[in-house]
């Protein structure tokens, strides 16, 4: 990392949790911005250009969710690393989250520690696939070798959350979406929703790119 202060933007409608909140990733060097609700983040979002979101799920005039989907459907935005802040009765809420391309999520009451390491986890795999020399190394040779649709979306795989490469390497085995639901203990709309997601991020154009990607490039995943 460089010695640029990576930015958070901290959606949260209860004012003394985002004020803890916002001390202690000071503390911690991050650079904060605030939004009390979704709609608030929405707006400050264009502006903010953050490295990683965290959002509460139940808000006034815009929930988590509804932003989450505004951010995974803009092109600009969806490679951002968003973690969901929810409360335990959210079960079902936290399950649409994310199924809609939610990275993380931290249940409430949850410690700093908790929810340092989450970002940690979200910045350093970001950094890793960044920096990784191998992957530059493939970039270059598959010019020559793949459509500018496959260039494309391998410069993107590091938007793809865990489970996404979960079910990417699935797909390049050979795998339907309803064998991949059995193997991950998912219901096949979960999987055809993250499909849907990995076909946005990586911008492929339909399943049949989707599993031509996986095929070609399985040994990146």
């Amino acid at each position: 990392m460089n010695d640029r202060k990576l930015k958070v933007l901290l959606v949260e409608d209860e004012h003394i949790l985002r004020e803890n909140i916002t001390q202690f990733l000071e503390l911690k060097k991050f650079k904060v911005i605030q939004a009390k609700n979704g709609l608030e983040a929405d707006y400050i979002l264009k502006k903010a250009n953050p490295d990683v979101i965290i959002c509460d799920i139940s808000m006034p005039f815009m929930n988590g969710i509804q932003l989450l989907k505004q951010v995974r459907k803009n092109d600009q935005y969806n490679h951002i690393p968003f973690i969901f802040l929810t409360a335990k009765a959210e079960k079902d809420d936290l399950r649409t989250g994310m199924i809609s391309g939610a990275d993380d999520y931290i249940i409430k009451p949850f410690t700093f520690s908790e929810l340092f390491n989450s970002i940690q986890k979200r910045i350093e795999r970001l950094s890793q696939i960044r920096n990784n020399n191998h992957l530059s190394n493939v970039l270059e040779e598959s010019i020559s070798l793949s459509t500018e649709e496959e260039h494309k979306a391998l410069s993107q795989i590091v938007m793809l959350s865990k489970t996404e490469i979960k079910i990417m390497r699935k797909i390049a085995t050979g795998l339907t979406s309803l064998l991949i639901s059995q193997d991950l203990n998912i219901s096949i709309r979960t999987v055809e929703n993250h499909r849907h997601n990995i076909c946005k991020k990586l911008n492929l154009k339909g399943s049949n790119s989707l599993i031509k990607f996986a095929l070609k490039f399985k040994t990146y995943l």
